[in-house]
């Protein structure tokens, strides 16, 4: 892990139900903490699917270990937000890795 190049500040999201007045319940976020990240070269699959060309990019980000974050949470960075579309992975420990992809609004 190269610390230098955890240059980023990302805040994490958790999602929480909250009751919508109406019965029912609406996914938020709230955050849980803001740190320190690299992001990672972001990987392109692009496949044909019925005659249609589907394109999917996700992007790696890597932060201080941690053991707490979980597939269905959020990564926010300035205005750009990415769900976590995997359940982390680390290495030996040291660092974290979340798979996202990034929320087109």
């Amino acid at each position: 892990m190269n610390i230098g190049k955890m240059d980023k500040r990302v805040t994490l999201l958790k999602p929480v139900r909250t009751p919508d007045g109406q019965g029912g319940r609406k996914k938020d976020f709230e955050p849980v903490a803001t740190v320190w990240a690299e992001f990672r070269k972001p990987k392109l699959v692009t496949a044909e699917m019925t005659g249609a060309v589907i394109s999917d990019m996700t992007q790696e980000i890597s932060i201080r270990y941690r053991t707490d974050v979980k597939r269905g949470w959020r990564a926010l960075y300035g205005d750009r937000v990415f769900d976590i579309i995997h359940p982390p992975y680390d290495y030996n420990r040291e660092n974290t890795i979340l798979v996202c992809r990034e929320v087109v609004r």
